[in-house]
């Protein structure tokens, strides 16, 4: 359950318009704002907040042979007590990184020719909050946001994040499936669906509907190993993330107006604003506020969040500043405001010609083991 809330000016996008220079506006709040973020809870298989949850190896991307390598035999570990900083010049592959290491994103090959990975704790709830995130608000302009959150967890976890998951990127991973479902499927079948998970010996396994073999009977159990290689490490970290949000409970959280308006108003949208104006007549900050809300339904135990501050008033930067700071998860995150980080982040991971650089930083929040 959420605690605290925002006190904010709720003027929606009519009372405040781009500048002369074409540029939008910050807006501008009335009081102090106040900001606190739901408690992730704890972790089965994590004792340790230091203990790795996220883990990257030799990670490489490039978008094609012929391009320069964004990121290059990159290794680095996240815990429940990261405050970690990515920084860089623009162009240099941030928000690259990031994806890739929220899994939304496959690796290339190395210069090696070898194939990095990014291992995720299969209890873990991440969510990621994109620089491009106020495109997601898009289809739901016409609506409210308790129309918006109750759509995008209607099934008890997060339905937009299993969208980014579990469809194929482009036309070419589409295509890979299905050729490597002649191979490795059941009867040359492509996977449909992961239904559950168990154990096999040490490693995880998954119960696996095929498609076109519609009878349950029909069902197998597949190691992880064998879903990796068929190309779907996303689509097995997509049922993870559905495990974990039952295991959290997301899944009896009732999408009543009373719970979307409590849960709202921690973020600065009141009643009014939640149910009766509509998204698209938010201003950007408003929108930015929203998409807070939303990654944080499903109390995640990590967060990764590309440029928060757009759009904020310097009021409200503060707000989040401390939110953050009191936060009892791990945080990765890009932000050029070098104030900002330096009161959040107690480590730098500098991008440059590929190379990542780990840097520990003297100040920021430090979270205890």
């Amino acid at each position: 359950m959420l605690s605290g809330n925002l006190s904010f000016d709720t003027k929606n996008k009519d009372d405040e318009e781009e500048g002369e220079d074409g540029v939008a506006k910050v807006e501008v709040v009335a009081g102090p704002p106040k900001l606190s973020f739901p408690i992730p809870g704890s972790m089965d298989g994590v004792k340790s907040g230091s203990k790795a949850v996220v883990e990257a190896k030799n990670l490489s991307f490039r978008y094609s042979e012929d391009k320069e390598f964004l990121v290059h035999d990159a290794s680095m570990k996240l815990s429940l007590n990261s405050r970690v900083a990515i920084s860089g010049r623009n162009g240099c592959g941030k928000s690259t990184l990031m994806t890739l290491l929220c899994n939304e994103m496959n690796s290339t090959e190395g210069k090696d020719g070898k194939l990095g990975e990014v291992w995720r704790h299969h209890n873990l709830r991440m969510a990621y909050m994109k620089q491009d995130h106020l495109k997601s608000l898009g289809p739901f302009f016409d609506t409210n946001c308790f129309v918006y959150i109750s759509q995008r967890f209607k099934d008890g976890y997060d339905g937009d994040l299993q969208r980014r998951l579990i469809d194929p990127e482009n036309e070419e991973e589409a295509d890979l499936r299905k050729q490597l479902a002649k191979t490795h499927g059941k009867y040359g079948n492509e996977v449909g669906d992961l239904l559950s998970r168990t154990k096999v010996g040490t490693q995880l396994a998954y119960e696996v509907q095929w498609k076109g073999l519609d009878d349950v009977k029909q069902n197998t159990i597949e190691s992880i190993s064998k879903l990796k290689s068929m190309g779907l490490a996303k689509v097995c970290i997509a049922c993870d993330e559905r495990i974990a949000a039952k295991a959290a409970g997301i899944d009896q959280r009732p999408l009543t107006r009373r719970e979307i308006v409590r849960h709202c108003e921690a973020f600065g949208i009141d009643e009014e604003m939640c149910c009766n104006q509509l998204i698209k007549g938010f201003s950007s900050g408003q929108k930015v506020r929203l998409s807070l809300a939303a990654m944080f339904w499903t109390k995640p135990h990590l967060i990764a969040i590309d440029e928060p501050t757009n759009y904020l008033d310097v009021e409200t930067v503060e707000a989040l500043a401390k939110a953050l700071t009191n936060f009892r998860g791990g945080i990765l995150m890009i932000e050029p405001k070098t104030d900002f980080v330096e009161k959040i982040c107690n480590e730098k991971w500098h991008v440059e010609d590929g190379v990542v650089t780990v840097q520990k930083l003297q100040n920021g929040a430090k979270r205890a083991a």
